[in-house]
């Protein structure tokens, strides 16, 4: 199983793939178990052949700690 960590801004932060692992197995072992399953909805997207982790990557999130005003609507955050 293919999981590709996905920054919005960025694009793929990072890829895991597995292929003895099942679903459950990989959201276990990546700590996604930890989120509630309406935000495991919100984060996780199934494609064809993998799954889309949506995150925030290192460099976004000290733009954002430096300007936060990056998070108003309609700016590059967005």
């Amino acid at each position: 199983m293919r999981f590709e960590y996905v920054c919005g801004i960025v694009s793929r932060v990072g890829v895991v793939d597995h292929e003895a692992w099942s679903y459950a197995d990989a959201v276990s072992r990546l700590g996604l178990h930890h989120l509630d399953v309406e935000h495991q909805r919100d984060v996780i997207h199934a494609g064809p052949d993998k799954y889309e982790i949506q995150t925030v990557c290192d460099a976004c999130e000290q733009a954002v700690a430096m300007h936060p005003e990056l998070l108003i609507e309609g700016s590059i955050i967005q």
